[in-house]
């Protein structure tokens, strides 16, 4: 586990950090800023990437979550996490409830859609839940444990609904989705806001009554074991620097300071532990 783990978290990480944007706008965008969003004429090869990187992000996730919740656990967490984020999401694209009437842009959102969602939107939330739950556990538990608790998931999904508060805003400056009654924060109603609360609260009070019981050895490396949870943590920084360059300001302000605040509760337990 420890080198297969070690090869997937460094791909991931460097994946996030550079590959997206290198194909996109070149590598000059890589240190500097970029604001010409109109003629970057990479964006089809960089969405190929996306592709690689969510599918890659959610193999290792349920290869982590095996290792660490068990294999039943790891089952019905994906499966379910997934279904109840598509059902969800088609329920809002359709009907208006939970997020709000939206709908998506199909030449800008790759993979297959169900019910005019895209299957691509469903596996990147359950994978950021499951980023969020590990990453919740690393600041209060300092270890994987299979009881998920209320606290787990309160805190889960605020850190779900302050992501969202940085993402939600390039998507939507991008075209990727909008509502039919924009909001005051960048296009995004509050409404979305309280839906990924609640939507991330289901699927976590689901998991937390339905799980069994797993005892893990915790005898890997910290890196290894919380791995989901430090891809969690960069993920506001990495998503503030777009935000900046397209003048979303307040947007950028929080990525930069919830990177900051996730790193400062969730030292102390992964070099102690």
């Amino acid at each position: 586990m420890a080198s297969i783990g070690t090869i997937l978290f460094f791909i991931l990480s460097v994946s996030l950090l550079f590959a997206y944007r290198l194909t996109r706008a070149g590598f000059k965008s890589v240190l500097f800023f970029n604001n010409d969003f109109d003629t970057d004429k990479g964006y089809d090869q960089a969405e190929k990437v996306r592709v690689f990187q969510v599918s890659l992000g959610f193999c290792f996730f349920i290869y982590h979550s095996i290792i660490f919740f068990g294999t039943f656990n790891t089952i019905l967490f994906f499966i379910s996490g997934t279904t109840i984020s598509l059902l969800l999401e088609i329920i809002g694209t359709n009907k208006g409830l939970v997020f709000g009437k939206y709908s998506y842009n199909p030449e800008l959102c790759p993979g297959p859609m169900i019910g005019n969602v895209p299957i691509l939107i469903a596996i990147s939330w359950i994978g950021l839940i499951y980023m969020a739950l590990v990453c919740t556990m690393l600041i209060f538990e300092g270890q994987i444990i299979s009881n998920i608790t209320i606290v787990h998931i309160l805190l889960s999904s605020a850190f779900i609904t302050i992501l969202d508060l940085v993402l939600d805003p390039i998507a939507v400056d991008e075209g990727r989705w909008s509502w039919d009654k924009p909001g005051k924060y960048y296009g995004v109603p509050v409404k979305n806001f309280l839906g990924w609360f609640f939507n991330t609260s289901v699927i976590l009070l689901v998991f937390s009554l339905l799980a069994s019981n797993h005892t893990t050895v915790n005898t890997y490396p910290n890196y290894i074991i919380f791995a989901p949870g430090l891809l969690f943590i960069i993920l506001p920084v990495i998503a503030a620097r777009p935000c900046l360059e397209r003048k979303l300001n307040i947007a950028a302000i929080i990525g930069l300071l919830f990177t900051s605040t996730l790193i400062i509760m969730s030292y102390p337990n992964f070099f102690n532990t």
